[in-house]
């Protein structure tokens, strides 16, 4: 181990002083200190590769694992190309250093990229060191003179904690079917600012008795999953990169978004065009676990050109398999030629990579969300955006959307099973969304939205697509306040949970929803508000009931509120109370 520590230093030097050899145009990285299956930290070395690379290399990563204990960085390179070994064989980049126990609950990205152009990642797998989460099997609940509990039996894999299991410091306790449904039987969050952890009993080597007061929801043999105090930064963070394809990727397990796309504000590249294809984000098949992604899968937050996903799988995710969408503002001040442009999630003035030059600005009523026109950036700053021209009837409070900093997006033949939330959350202005599989998720498996209420994101869809998906066992469990949310296994909203249907038509445009098959779901089927232009076809719907409080749309097919201009023919339907309901 010493000689081999030496010989590792030994390289690194002769990278600091430049070695010239990293010209090559293909850079094997065990030829440069990086050794893989060592169980040493590789970032080191590897940080001072991707520091030396030049426009339009390579870097390859043979088969074996790679450990990380802090971020990798990639910046300011054009035309780069890294992969690993193609086909059994497969290279793991392995982050290490998750430690439940530990007063740090964070974690670097895996790797940031940011202001690079023309990226290509391929045949990599990601994991941990460490479970992220845990989960097991309810055996039995009670209430006692402490309170109601369940006692679970833990998963043989989790062995590594047996000994602190009574310590671990758990944020989100989430029930599941014994399908891998997660049903919200009971969705408990902590309070990890002031310590509030539940309290748990080690009873014996893997099982562990925990209090809760929703325990008596829970039947034995339902699943739980424990996601512990352990969090971090996005696995891939790409911020200002320009054109970039990621494919046969795998993502066993990661604590937060497993991809982020944003901006930058200062940087020669801005984020457009996004294509991946088959990017698989599951729990790895040797393994019991619940949980792959702790949050999103893909989270667009601003992006230009379009985003693009295909032949794509997403299994046990904490929440959207994919969000696609940019920031919706609230305008604060006006000016002769400038807006003050107020975040309206933060309620503080936008930051600078919101928008930029030449960037379009579409603004929208700040109570009925519908277009007032638009006007070009001319200089941005501190929240404030001089503009070549503001339409007359904008006024203070009314919106702001990024129409040139949201991608056109387009997501075929992917899967989706077994996750906490959404599949897809699209908030862009063209949409398709074709032959895709989502089942056994909690909340609805396509959502096109505009949020105004909560998370104040945009844009609005101009025109959309949703063609040849089956859908099964969607939209039946995800909550907000005691009640379903989904309002449909494909809905159209102006808002993400409760709420956000009451917008007039107009808001969105030009929707087909046809020839897709929607079994078992809490309410309507398909449900579209405020939208101008919307056909409904073809689609094939089975066991719709009404399992919510909500009396707007229980027991209908297909349910439409503040529409205009509406095609609904064609559609097949079972089991189904009412077929078409309308406000």
């Amino acid at each position: 181990m010493t000689r081999l520590t030496f010989f590792r230093l030994g390289i690194l030097v002769q990278l600091l002083l430049g070695w010239t050899d990293l010209n090559a145009k293909i850079i094997n990285v065990t030829h440069f200190a990086v050794l893989p299956n060592d169980g040493q930290d590789d970032r080191r070395a590897l940080q001072l590769i991707f520091d030396r690379l030049q426009d339009g290399d390579k870097v390859y990563f043979p088969a074996g694992t790679y450990s990380f204990s802090s971020s990798l960085r990639l910046s300011g390179k054009i035309g780069i190309e890294i992969y690993g070994s193609p086909g059994t064989n497969t290279s793991t980049l392995m982050a290490t250093g998750f430690d439940p126990f530990s007063s740090n609950v964070s974690w670097n990205s895996l790797l940031e990229v940011s202001d690079c152009k023309d990226l290509i990642m391929h045949d990599l797998f990601i994991d941990v060191d460490r479970p992220v989460s845990i989960n097991g099997t309810v055996v039995g609940t009670c209430d006692s003179p402490e309170g109601s509990f369940y006692v679970l039996d833990l998963l043989p894999e989790f062995s590594g904690y047996v000994d602190r299991l009574a310590e671990l410091k758990i944020m989100h306790q989430l029930s599941y079917n014994a399908d891998g449904t997660p049903n919200y039987h009971i969705s408990t969050h902590c309070d990890l600012k002031n310590g509030n952890w539940p309290h748990i009993e080690k009873l014996s080597t893997l099982r562990l008795k925990i209090y809760n007061d929703e325990a008596h929801k829970l039947s034995k043999g339902e699943l739980i999953n424990l996601r512990l105090k352990i969090t971090g930064n996005p696995c891939f963070s790409f911020l200002g990169v320009n054109t970039l394809i990621l494919r046969d990727i795998t993502i066993w397990q990661w604590p937060a978004f497993a991809m982020y796309v944003s901006d930058l504000a200062d940087s020669r590249h801005r984020s457009r065009n996004m294509t991946l294809e088959r990017i698989r984000m599951k729990p790895k098949p040797t393994s019991g676990r619940l949980m792959s992604v702790s949050a999103d899968g893909i989270h667009v937050a601003s992006m230009a050109g379009t985003f693009k996903a295909e032949h794509c799988e997403f299994v046990g995710l904490g929440d959207d398999a994919i969000n696609i969408h940019s920031r919706l503002c609230h305008i604060g001040k006006i000016g002769a030629d400038s807006v003050l442009l107020i975040n309206g999630w933060t309620k503080a003035p936008v930051e600078d990579d919101w928008a930029f030059k030449d960037d379009v600005i579409e603004f929208l009523d700040g109570k009925t969300g519908l277009p007032k026109g638009k006007a070009k950036v001319k200089f941005r700053g501190k929240g404030q955006y001089q503009l070549k021209s503001i339409p007359k009837n904008v006024n203070v409070g009314d919106f702001a959307a990024k129409d040139t900093r949201t991608p056109s997006t387009i997501i075929r033949d992917c899967m989706v099973s077994n996750s906490r939330a959404r599949g897809f959350v699209v908030q862009s202005k063209k949409v398709v969304i074709s032959n895709n599989k989502i089942w056994n998720i909690s909340g609805p498996a396509i959502l096109l939205s505009c949020d105004m209420e909560r998370w104040f994101e945009a844009t609005t869809v101009k025109k959309a697509t949703i063609t040849g998906n089956r859908i099964d066992n969607c939209g039946n469990y995800l909550r907000w306040d005691d009640t379903l949310t989904g309002y449909g296994a494909i809905a159209v909203k102006t808002g993400h949970e409760i709420g956000g249907i009451d917008k007039p038509a107009g808001v969105h445009h030009n929707i087909t929803i046809q020839a897709n098959t929607i079994n078992d779901c809490a309410n309507s089927a398909i449900f579209v508000s405020s939208t101008d232009g919307i056909k409904i076809t073809k689609n094939r719907i089975y066991n719709c009931s009404n399992r919510s409080s909500i009396p707007y749309y229980g027991n209908y097919a297909i349910y439409l509120k503040n529409c205009v201009n509406e095609q609904v023919f064609d559609n097949g339907f079972n089991q189904v109370k009412k077929l078409l309901g309308k406000d």
